[in-house]
């Protein structure tokens, strides 16, 4: 176990002095489970397998990265409580993973099987996001609710905060010293301002940590925004998989609830309007969900993709797996619409 130890301290210690290579071969885990899709038995679990793992190791790298040199973007989540974490982690790691684990279930207890586990999959994470929301100091849920870290803006503010460091002048190096691993720039004691304009606050207090009350309106289109997965199971049980109705009614929550948030958008925050824009280019995947996909995008991208890898030489080596893959592809990922 020491042994072990050991060498999970050593990988984290590589990890955060190493991003840029660490995020090489988190890319390259990825494409090797888009090539080995379609290629061998069993490629869909095994690309699924690969991708997920690489997802979890790119979160868990994440978490390093951003413990060793206190990311801001993510400092506040772990000033939080406890339990919201926790929560946060595990619902990340879910949304990472449910893929894998439906087309598991899906090999070990056939369709009804596979069914029973995406209904469980959804309460869960429904109830989760709905606990978030009403303990945490979320007022909207992204998904994943934990978002990657921005590695490359972390490498830049290191960078600036190198250069400053190197232009300061003699009398304020005297104030100031740099940490060896971050190379953050620290403010000693008697580089502090005077009492007088001390407020003896954590900066977590002033940047509003503590739970806001969010307007009603706002609330009840995320309340209808986490049922959505719910409902449209419902309606997928009721109307079959490729039916419209049960397209439209996806459809049309999406929508309600967009539109909710734009008629209010002068009661959002910054955080909500710019996920307020992901979900609006996420309407786009109504393109390539079953119906829409089965009578008019299906035969569109297939020549599309077709005439790439015929005619370009080098897009071939991307576009022809590609083709090969986009029939699983929009199988396993296009007919449950929990984001």
């Amino acid at each position: 176990m020491d042994q072990l130890k050991g060498l999970v301290k050593s990988y984290e210690a590589w990890v955060a002095k190493n991003p840029d290579v660490v995020g090489d071969f988190e890319t390259t885990a990825k494409w090797v489970s888009y090539f080995v899709a379609g290629r061998i038995s069993n490629s869909n679990v095994l690309s699924e397998l690969v991708y997920t793992l690489s997802n979890i190791l790119v979160f868990y790298n994440d978490r390093i990265i951003d413990k060793a040199r206190g990311a801001s973007e993510n400092s506040v989540i772990r000033l939080q409580s406890g339990l919201c974490y926790r929560l946060k982690v595990t619902l990340t790691s879910l949304e990472y993973c449910e893929v894998f684990i439906e087309i598991s279930a899906r090999r070990l207890f056939g369709q009804r099987g596979k069914w029973l586990v995406i209904a469980l999959i959804q309460i869960v994470k429904a109830a989760g996001r709905l606990f978030l929301l009403k303990h945490s100091t979320l007022d909207i849920i992204t998904s994943p609710p934990i978002t990657a870290l921005n590695r490359r803006a972390l490498s830049k503010q290191r960078e600036a905060q190198a250069s400053a460091a190197e232009s300061l002048p003699q009398s304020e190096h005297s104030i100031t010293f740099q940490l060896k691993r971050s190379g953050r720039l620290i403010r000693k004691v008697e580089g502090a301002p005077p009492i007088q304009y001390r407020d003896f606050k954590l900066h977590v207090d002033n940047a509003g940590a503590a739970k806001t009350q969010i307007p009603r309106e706002l609330l009840n289109a995320e309340y209808l925004y986490i049922a959505k997965p719910l409902i449209h199971l419902a309606a997928m049980g009721l109307f079959g998989q490729r039916s419209w109705k049960q397209y439209m009614i996806a459809f049309s929550i999406d929508l309600y609830s967009v539109h909710v948030y734009r008629q209010h958008r002068h009661l959002m925050t910054q955080r909500q309007k710019l996920e307020l824009s992901r979900r609006c280019i996420n309407l786009m995947y109504f393109l390539v969900r079953s119906p829409f996909y089965d009578n008019y995008s299906k035969s569109r991208i297939e020549r599309i993709l077709g005439f790439v890898a015929d005619h370009v030489p080098i897009a071939k080596v991307v576009a022809g797996p590609l083709k090969d893959y986009i029939p699983q592809w929009q199988s396993t990922y296009f007919y449950l619409w929990s984001t």
